[in-house]
């Protein structure tokens, strides 16, 4: 179990390494406005990023949902693997997905500011400012780091504000979560051969990336609202007093289109996230245990 926990972490941060730029492109097109667009799509985004910030831009804010992948973990693999116990049907899809479900509620407490503070961190530009002791322009940025971050957002909001938008977090995290081991599990299920040997790490992977997937599809225009209500106010005066204050006005401004911006920068990462997670996982519990042994699926879920 100890081993299992430790290789879900460093898979866990070897997957956040991974997808982290494109979660900051999915970012940056969720929250500009299309009636005056910075960036034309996902390419023109990476493009403008490393050109202006260079590539340390598409990783700002990635050391806070680092330093959560042990706690988030924790909490998945442990709630998930209870609640699915404790029902009456283990196995069943409807069991699997309340379990899943109950996993994604409990972890948003953990989670929503560590998002917060990534997304601020991610939507951060470098702004140019003149120099005292040179006419070149320098860089200047409000936040130093994640922790500075962190620091500033209490101070100025208290914790309230770090747990803003902490109930479309929990309301899109239960879905996501339900629908990815639902799949998860179903196809897992489906690329097993009938003598029942463990699989290799190709059908893992996939299985991974599609179940990701389906879950991004169906949740992710609430991650577009989610998005725009953390990043709002960051620079002046907020715009949404709540969650259909938010949606109303992206949906009237922006139209139906709003809440699919970035679903291609969240598909593409789905694959690589997954390969990098598995590798990672498979590596370490190897390395530490000694034996060649094909990773458990439910690490992989981590």
């Amino acid at each position: 179990m100890a081993l299992d926990f430790v290789a879900g972490c460093v898979g866990g941060c070897a997957g956040v390494l991974v997808g982290y730029p494109l979660d900051t492109i999915k970012v940056r097109l969720q929250t500009q406005d299309s009636r005056c667009p910075k960036y034309k799509g996902m390419l023109d985004c990476f493009q403008y990023i490393v050109k202006k910030e260079t590539v340390f831009g598409l990783y700002k804010g990635m050391t806070s949902p680092l330093a959560g992948v042990a706690v988030i973990n924790a909490l998945i693999f442990g709630v998930y693997g209870n609640v699915q116990k404790s029902l009456p049907d283990p196995n069943s899809c409807t069991s699997i997905f309340l379990a899943g479900a109950t996993a994604g509620i409990m972890q948003s407490v953990v989670c929503c500011p560590i998002e917060l503070v990534k997304l601020r961190m991610q939507i951060q530009e470098d702004s140019m400012k003149k120099s005292a002791l040179s006419a070149r322009n320098v860089p200047i940025q409000r936040y130093k780091g994640a922790i500075d971050c962190f620091s500033r957002i209490r101070g100025n909001e208290g914790m309230r504000g770090l747990y803003r938008g902490l109930g479309i977090t929990a309301f899109r995290e239960a879905p996501a979560f339900g629908i990815y081991f639902s799949c998860y599990e179903g196809l897992v299920t489906c690329f097993q051969e009938p003598d029942k040997k463990p699989l290799g790490p190709v059908p893992i992977i996939l299985a991974g990336g599609l179940s990701g997937i389906m879950s991004w599809v169906f949740t992710y225009p609430i991650d577009v609202i989610k998005t725009r209500l953390q990043a709002d106010g960051d620079c002046g005066q907020r715009q949404y007093k709540n969650t259909w204050d938010c949606i109303f006005k992206s949906f009237h401004a922006e139209g139906i289109g709003v809440f699919s911006r970035g679903l291609v920068s969240t598909v593409v990462r789905a694959f690589p996230t997954n390969a990098a997670t598995f590798a990672a996982v498979t590596w370490t519990i190897r390395t530490c245990s000694g034996k060649p042994e094909t990773v458990k699926l439910e690490v992989v879920l981590l």
